[in-house]
């Protein structure tokens, strides 16, 4: 994907994402007395999302007054300018572990770790009210979530081979 945005028939602004993803531009006018806040921008903003990996990218943000003409073009596949911003998943200070075997034991102990505290929530099923039962079940469903977040996905995003195949396809 590929588009062009000039403004005031100045020298265009080219940006693209060659893979998968979404290309934007955003108009942006603001009328906000009590913070202060008066404003238009136009800006181009990409992201590109592979199964391992986020890029967003911006371009330069530009100004705008009353009377601004802002003329977007559609372009056929190919190279763009130079973002501004790039910021890749890949970078983030939170990826975990870049030994293959030390990530391969981390996501073995998750996993029974995950799979001891859910059948503690199904005896809970019996064991509990029904109204305690839920509540143990959505504090485990948080933690669960939180795991993910914070160890599974920081590790799959540096160990592409220890992506399960139920989460293959799916952004981390």
């Amino acid at each position: 994907m590929r588009l062009s945005m000039s403004v005031n028939a100045e020298a265009p602004v080219v940006a693209s994402v060659p893979d998968a993803g979404y290309l934007s531009v955003h108009l942006n006018m603001s009328h906000r007395p009590k913070d202060g806040d008066f404003g238009r921008s136009v800006q181009i903003a990409g992201i590109e999302t592979g199964e391992t990996e986020t890029i967003h990218s911006e371009w330069p943000t530009r100004d705008l007054k009353i009377g601004d003409v802002v003329e977007l073009r559609i372009l056929s596949d190919g190279v763009g300018g130079v973002p501004c911003k790039r910021r890749a998943t890949s970078d983030h200070p939170s990826n975990l572990i870049s030994n293959p075997a030390l990530a391969k034991e981390l996501l073995h102990e998750v996993s029974t770790f995950q799979s001891r505290i859910w059948q503690l929530v199904s005896k809970s099923e019996q064991g509990e009210p029904p109204d305690e039962h839920k509540k143990l079940a959505t504090a485990v469903g948080h933690v669960i979530y939180q795991i993910g977040q914070h160890l599974l996905h920081p590790v799959f995003r540096r160990h592409k081979e220890l992506i399960p195949d139920e989460l293959k396809g799916e952004l981390l």
